[in-house]
């Protein structure tokens, strides 16, 4: 009889995970994958397989600060810096100056280091040496620094390289134009009016009127076909403004951060929460089947590649490389422009069917609240046409795309001066005065660029640019709960009666307001009920 044999005592050999395979693996964790085919895939211990589950957030998040994807492959540990408040400004300098397209040299990464370190009142004996250079460049994946020199003009080579390996991607992966979409965010002055509208002149002159010029966010995003745009992404500065007060629904998806600039967690929550679910939603109605492919300029409120390719397995971000995206980004090829002519062009016509007073301009120029803005902004989203969508994407898509040319344009600046002309108050208004007003917001990028101070308040106080206010103060917005459902009935039979009688009625429209009616008589009718009800319980 043979001995028992001992017991192995062989040890699985330590293995220490790359972020991207920790990324892999909250990806299948995700689908339904078990822990325990996970830890046999990787050679990893089912506890690891808990730890990275649990850690999602921290790992999520350290990924996202990367410069560049190619950290996210090499990069094992998340190892904190000695003094984080320093490299928390110093990567926010840097990330800031990497969106600008401004070339970076190793000399002044360190030279802005000791400048930092000196303003948040660090160690005297801090050096920005080559060895903490290194240590900086590893533990944020920058692979690489420019040559100091002058700011980049845009970079016509780059866009050129990129044009070609997009359309390998497009034959290798087999996208139609249906498959392809693009993002992109911009500033909006949505409320403001021209220097020399009665308004403004109002402002300056009487004590307590005010016009107001804040500014909002929109994020923009469409296919290559122009077959399907999302809702608008609008970000303003009140978590619950007091114009949306008992409003259920708007024709934007609205969201709030208190400055109204994109970041990256806002920039998350809508890929995964209104990009994928509405791409998804439309694809499965028009029969469409395939992965995705959405692409994003170098923003610094962009999470990397990797942290938002784990969250769709369907889905797939590609970034345009810095300082090509005035060349060849398809919302900077006159879609924004048009949209913000179109949105302006709203405006001025809202004032001209006003009742025809100076008084009442400047009673509309009071009672503007972002709610209008969200209106007049998803009404001019929803006049681009297809051919203005597949329009902007003939610079980048190498294949030829037939385009009609035949379009009537009517939101040039002459168009814009003869409407000033209609409206009282707005006399003084000249071409200058339209183009003036036009570009107002054309530079602005949906994203703050901070100077030193403000980098130095965000890395002493983390979490300071989180929280949004509840409530925005400068809106003026009555108390009142709205029309009664006994109201809206009587206002949608009066429509239905003269919109019947009217040239432009077409059977859909009429069906629309009498759905409408409907609705409301039906609401009336509950509340009568319930009225009856209460009153006979009263007794």
């Amino acid at each position: 009889m043979s001995p028992p044999s001992a017991p192995s005592t062989s040890k699985r050999k330590r293995n220490v995970l790359t972020m991207e395979k920790k990324l892999e693996i909250l990806s299948k964790i995700d689908k339904g994958e078990t822990s325990v085919s996970i830890a046999s895939f990787y050679n990893i211990g089912k506890a690891t397989v808990s730890d990275i589950k649990k850690n999602r957030g921290t790992i999520m998040s350290f990924v996202s600060k990367m410069d560049s994807d190619d950290g996210i492959k090499t990069k094992k540990v998340m190892k904190s810096a000695v003094n984080e408040k320093l490299d928390k400004a110093m990567q926010t300098w840097f990330i800031q100056k990497r969106s600008l397209n401004e070339p970076i040299s190793g000399p002044l990464v360190c030279e802005k280091a000791l400048e930092m370190n000196e303003k948040l009142g660090g160690t005297e004996d801090f050096k920005a040496s080559t060895g903490w250079l290194q240590k900086f460049k590893n533990r944020h994946g920058i692979r690489e620094l420019k040559v100091q020199g002058e700011s980049l003009s845009a970079d016509s080579n780059a866009a050129e390289k990129f044009k070609e390996k997009f359309s390998s991607i497009i034959d290798e992966e087999e996208y139609g134009r249906d498959d392809i979409y693009n993002a992109d965010e911009t500033g909006l002055n949505g409320r403001s009016l021209p220097r020399k509208s009665l308004a403004a002149r109002q402002e300056s002159a009487a004590r307590g009127f005010k016009v107001s010029k804040e500014r909002i966010t929109i994020m923009t995003c469409a296919n290559a076909a122009g077959t399907h745009k999302l809702p608008l992404l609008v970000i303003g500065k009140s978590k619950e403004p007091r114009c949306f007060k008992n409003v259920t629904s708007l024709p934007v998806t609205y969201t709030a951060q208190k400055s109204a600039w994109m970041d990256s967690k806002l920039f998350i929550n809508w890929y995964e929460n209104d990009f994928i679910k509405n791409v998804k939603k439309w694809r499965q109605e028009n029969n469409k089947t395939g992965k995705v492919l959405l692409l994003l300029d170098n923003a610094p409120t962009h999470p990397s590649a990797d942290v938002l390719n784990s969250i769709d397995a369907d889905f797939r971000v590609m970034y345009f490389p810095p300082n090509v995206t005035s060349l060849i980004q398809p919302m900077d090829q006159g879609v924004i422009e048009k949209f913000k002519r179109m949105y302006r062009k709203q405006m001025l016509r809202s004032l001209l069917l006003n009742d025809g007073t100076e008084e009442g301009v400047i009673q509309f120029a009071k009672a503007l609240t972002l709610k209008h803005c969200c209106y007049m902004a998803a009404d001019a989203w929803d006049n681009l046409t297809e051919e203005n969508l597949k329009k902007a994407w003939m610079k980048l898509w190498l294949e030829p795309v037939e385009v009609e040319t035949n379009e009537e344009t009517d939101d040039n600046v002459n168009d814009i001066v003869d409407l000033f002309n209609q409206i009282p108050g707005f006399n003084d208004c000249d071409n200058h005065d339209a183009t003036d007003w036009l570009t107002t917001d054309e530079n602005d990028p949906g994203y703050h660029v901070l100077d030193d101070d403000e980098i130095i308040n965000l890395s002493q106080n983390a979490s300071g640019n989180e929280e949004s206010e509840e409530s925005s103060s400068d809106e003026s917005v009555s108390s009142s709960k709205g029309p009664s459902h006994a109201e809206a009935f009587k206002a949608f039979e009066t429509g239905l009666e003269w919109f019947e009688k009217q040239a432009e009625s077409c059977p859909a429209q009429l069906l629309l307001l009498k759905r409408l009616r409907d609705l409301a008589a039906k609401k009336r009718v509950a509340t009568i009920r319930q009225t009856k009800i209460d009153h006979f319980l009263k007794q």
